[in-house]
């Protein structure tokens, strides 16, 4: 027998915990203990028709718009051990996982959780809750909660552990568990959405939604019908210009209409005329020149590296992947999924320790990195992974890491994200940036201003941008100005790239979900891999796929695509944490989005039409039965361009391989099996290999 059994959320976390504590058993602060960890959740919510009673799971069984929207008070919320998303088949090491948990629990007076401490979004609460409740644990419970992965944090809180005996008390789980709720209800408007589409007569798998990829598509599709729709807006108007080059205007409110109108001309002669009003040259005035500093907030995260590095064509799903492995396998770097801005005294203590060894590495300058105490907005006790940072371990070099992996693209992604993180952490270790607040106006006409920054001091900013990318320093305002007519226009709208999604999801005052949650996300929905993917990302440009053009479309004006909606939902998550709303509360907003969603989303379908044209109907003409390996296949007489003769379908019909002109090429190929949306089918294969690529 054993005190506890410490529960970790993964191996990498339980090699934390050995660590500190001694070993996988043991004793600490005159407690017994053993370690256990699972991998990840291990239990996901059952499938519909096995939530609720016999008599009604016929309903839930196939997809139907009678059927929503569904009533929550009927689902037992039952959940079973992870299955694969394609075979749907239990997966055996989650099996084996639980056995031994559940072993080992017998042996235990009590369980203490020791997974991830996600405040935001309860996700480590609810994973261990899940395996306490599946493996029927009804003895105390008691929570660590250690404010970073270093061996004395983890002892720390190890002698201080809280009682959560009463999981409903556990706000972290209620929230955790109200949101994993929430979710997987607002299924009902992905069945909706494919079902519309369906019946609209589109060949169509099935059309995604769901709070965060919803908003993401959404805004990706304004942005780019805006672009579609864009019409240049010339106009002209009074600037004055000094002898330094600096520019003097009238501030101008986007939103005051009437203002536009009298600064702004429709045409030259207008601004012409007004001109006549001001004298030229006219004497300037400066207000003020006051020191101001910047200080570093400089860390990056998952978001941030996703969008900076896209442009050298690393996918999502390889830049997650690259820094998983980095990080689980050879601790270069800290906890990827971190949401937290700021690190821990002993984290930061942690960098300064290393800082002239990954100086080094990434060819930074150490003696630029001499702001060695910690600045109280950079370094906090709150912190719990800490923000992105390198790891406890440096490698010897860039070399080091490009081993790690297989193919130059791998190599190169991993050397620039560890180079990127690196050089985000370096730079709180450099002084604050300093710089003049420069005000000045015209002498005779106050309207006309003019403000800038003058760069005094680089200091950080030279180990995150280096010395070649640095804002210019710049003079003191000229004596005079001269007026100008300037022509201008209102601005075409820039595609859509990640960098710019990321900071329109973080833009509202409560972010639409964490960093690590978005990137997974716009990972998952741009991987080509996926049979429903809805994005396509050319470096860093973003568009969408067919499928994600029709979610976007059939989701226009829906509560679930909105930004608004999504941060009211966030706060009632928050809410639901600190016992201040109830579980039911939120999950009763379920049915107000379903109510509000699905006669917008019925009302969309015309939108889809007027957009996508309805496919061409199969024709009966274009398809032949043949018997082909003692099976008879309904086969497309048409590939591509090209029409098969009788004589290449007898040919294909016995195996052979057949040859054919296709416009300056000629394509060899044969019968085979192909997959298509996880279905076999006998298909026309081409040989490359064989195939002449010019006649």
């Amino acid at each position: 027998m054993y005190d506890y059994l410490i529960l970790t959320e993964k191996t990498s976390e339980f090699d934390q915990f050995v660590q500190a504590l001694g070993g996988e058993t043991g004793f600490f602060n005159n407690h017994s203990y053993k370690l256990v960890h699972a991998r990840g959740h291990l239990l996901e919510l059952d499938d519909p028709e096995n939530q609720v009673m016999p008599s009604l799971a016929a309903k839930f069984k196939k997809w139907n718009l009678k059927n929503i929207p569904w009533n929550l008070h009927d689902f037992s919320w039952k959940k079973v051990p992870k299955r694969n998303k394609k075979t749907k088949k239990t997966d055996r090491q989650v099996l084996s996982l639980l056995k031994e948990i559940k072993a080992a629990s017998n042996n235990a007076e009590a369980i203490v959780i020791a997974t991830d401490t996600d405040a935001t979004t309860g996700e480590g609460e609810l994973l261990a809750w899940e395996i306490i409740n599946y493996i029927g644990w009804h003895g105390p419970v008691y929570r660590e909660y250690h404010a970073d992965e270093s061996p004395a944090a983890i002892q720390e809180a190890m002698k201080n552990l809280h009682d959560v005996s009463n999981q409903n008390k556990d706000g972290w789980f209620v929230k955790g568990n109200t949101r994993n709720r929430w979710d997987y209800g607002s299924m009902q408007l992905t069945e909706a959405a494919t079902l519309l589409v369906q019946n609209a007569g589109y060949y169509v798998k099935v059309v995604n939604e769901g709070r965060l990829k919803s908003v993401a598509i959404s805004l990706i599709y304004q942005r780019l019908l805006a672009i579609k729709n864009y019409v240049k807006r010339p106009f002209y108007e009074i600037k004055f210009k000094d002898n330094q080059g600096f520019i003097y205007s009238r501030k101008v409110d986007k939103n005051d209409e009437e203002t536009i109108k009298q600064i702004r001309h429709l045409d030259k002669k207008g601004a012409i005329e007004e001109s006549k009003n001001y004298q030229s040259p006219t004497p300037v005035t400066v207000d003020s020149k006051q020191l101001k500093f910047q200080v570093p907030h400089t860390f990056t995260d998952l978001t941030k590296l996703d969008g900076t590095l896209s442009h050298k064509g690393y996918s999502s799903s390889m830049i997650q992947n690259i820094y998983q492995v980095m990080y689980q396998k050879y601790k270069f770097l800290s906890y990827p999924r971190s949401d937290d801005k700021t690190v821990t005294p002993a984290q930061f203590d942690e960098l300064v320790k290393n800082r002239n060894q990954i100086a080094n590495l990434v060819g930074i300058d150490p003696n630029l990195l001499t702001h060695l105490t910690p600045r109280k907005e950079l370094v906090k006790k709150s912190a719990t992974h800490g923000a992105n940072r390198p790891g406890s371990k440096v490698p010897r070099s860039l070399d080091e890491i490009r081993g790690i992996f297989k193919t130059k693209k791998e190599q190169d992604c991993a050397v620039d994200i560890y180079t990127q993180v690196a050089v985000c952490a370096l730079a709180i270790l450099g002084e604050n940036y300093e710089c003049y607040q420069v005000k000045a106006h015209l002498t005779k006409y106050p309207d006309f201003v003019c403000s800038y920054t003058q760069p005094a001091n680089y200091n950080y900013r030279i180990i995150l941008q280096g010395q070649t990318n640095l804002p210019e320093k710049k003079p003191d305002p000229g004596k005079v100005a001269r007026g100008f007519i300037y022509c201008g226009a209102n601005p075409k709208p820039a595609w859509p790239t990640k960098k710019w999604l990321y900071g329109r999801l973080n833009s509202y005052k409560y972010s639409i979900g964490t960093p690590a949650t978005q990137q997974s996300t716009i990972s998952s929905i741009s991987d080509p891999k996926e049979n429903s993917y809805l994005l396509t990302a050319n470096k860093e440009k973003l568009n969408l796929t067919q499928q994600g053009l029709m979610a976007a479309l059939i989701a226009q004006d829906t509560y679930i695509a909105s930004p608004q909606v999504t941060v009211q939902l966030f706060q009632l998550m928050q809410a639901v944490g600190e016992f201040k709303v109830k579980p039911e509360a939120v999950l009763a907003t379920l049915d107000q989005v379903i109510s509000h969603d699905l006669p917008v989303m019925v009302k969309n379908i015309d939108l889809i039409k007027q957009t996508i044209p309805l496919p061409k109907k199969k024709d009966p003409k274009d398809y032949v039965d043949f018997e082909y390996q003692g099976k008879t296949i309904h086969f497309k007489k048409i590939w591509g361009k090209h029409t098969f003769t009788n004589a290449e379908l007898q040919a294909l019909s016995q195996g052979e391989s057949i040859t054919f002109k296709y416009g300056p090429k000629s394509i060899t190929g044969s019968l085979g099996p192909k997959k298509f949306h996880g279905k076999t089918y006998i298909n026309f294969i081409p040989d490359f290999d064989k195939s002449n690529k010019k006649k």
